[in-house]
């Protein structure tokens, strides 16, 4: 199936509010590098966008949604943002819902192609772990362990660098 880029990242944008949109990935004291990122994408505000919705809860900082035309998908990227030291169960939690809301905004995989989640925590100091002797953060998204992919706020593409990394720019 081809990716109708533009149709995708439309619909996406349709689907939340106009104060919800964004151009900036980091805030919250964390910079977050856009530099090395597709220049079509959208990038949601999730606490914006839940406060629109009249929903409460643990959410992520921002939803960013772009094509990657290679693999033919579009992809989810839910961020959290942490200037300091991150704690690993409330990240889970507030990744958990901002994928929740990834898939209620995403465009319709018959008309637009598979949709790829790849949640992503940056911190400024680390990660307080619930158990010390794992090290690898994941949630639980539609019955699946999935990784969650960690970077540090502040350095230079930190955000392209994560996702070419991991197979997903």
């Amino acid at each position: 199936m081809q990716l109708n880029l533009s149709k995708g990242l439309t619909h996406i944008q349709e689907q939340v509010s106009p104060n919800s949109l964004t151009n900036e990935c980091g805030g919250e004291g964390c910079k977050v590098y856009r530099t090395g990122l597709p220049r079509k994408r959208v990038v949601i505000d999730v606490e914006r966008e839940f406060k629109s919705r009249g929903e409460s809860g643990k959410r992520g900082d921002r939803l960013l949604f772009y094509g990657n035309t290679a693999k033919t998908t579009f992809v989810a990227v839910p961020i959290e943002l942490k200037s300091g030291k991150a704690n690993e169960s409330d990240v889970r939690k507030k990744l958990e819902n901002s994928l929740q809301l990834a898939v209620t905004v995403a465009p319709d995989r018959r008309e637009n192609g598979e949709t790829v989640y790849v949640p992503v925590l940056f911190h400024g100091r680390g990660i307080n772990w619930t158990n010390p002797k794992r090290r690898q953060l994941t949630v639980n998204f539609q019955g699946k362990p999935v990784p969650v992919l960690i970077g540090r706020c502040g350095r230079k593409k930190n955000l392209a660098n994560l996702l070419s990394e991991a197979g997903y720019l």
